[in-house]
């Protein structure tokens, strides 16, 4: 559906305001679908998101910074969404044996198999994507990462 039937705005002043308007509408859309898709398996978004970057690197630790820098949201409270995950066995903080001042975090074996689950479910996600072709969704990504610079 076009933005402008969607926010029952006629007509934009220009392209660029009509692009932003779109931008943030669907940004506010794709969370509607997101927060609980992720809050049916447990987590936030943001917590999927620290798990993931952790899955990357494991074995191996990361620590807060690394996190903090790859985040999606990079407002987020990296310090809070740790402790929420080691409330939940999903990972582990340890003091850097190398620099004491740096913390290691690693996804545990728990961790590893919610992500699983989140994988497994990832296609009735994507299902509502699936009014793209796949060459509509590499060219609308590589849109957005040209507009970021």
């Amino acid at each position: 559906m076009r933005i402008e039937d969607e926010i029952h705005q006629k007509e934009f002043k220009d392209d660029y305001r009509r692009l932003m308007a779109n931008l943030l509408f669907t940004n506010n859309w794709l969370n509607q679908q997101l927060i609980p898709f992720f809050k049916g398996l447990g987590l936030t978004l943001q917590q999927q998101n620290v798990l993931a970057i952790l899955r990357g690197q494991h074995p191996s630790p990361v620590c807060f910074g690394d996190i903090q820098n790859r985040m999606v949201d990079r407002n987020s409270n990296v310090t809070r969404l740790i402790d929420k995950l080691i409330e939940k066995g999903y990972v582990t903080r340890d003091i850097c044996q190398t620099n004491r001042r740096m913390i290691d975090v690693r996804i545990t074996e728990s961790g590893l198999k919610k992500l699983q689950e989140v994988d497994d479910k990832f296609p009735t996600l994507f299902e509502r994507f699936h009014n793209l072709s796949q060459e509509e969704a590499v060219l609308a990504s590589n849109l957005l990462d040209k507009l970021r610079g």
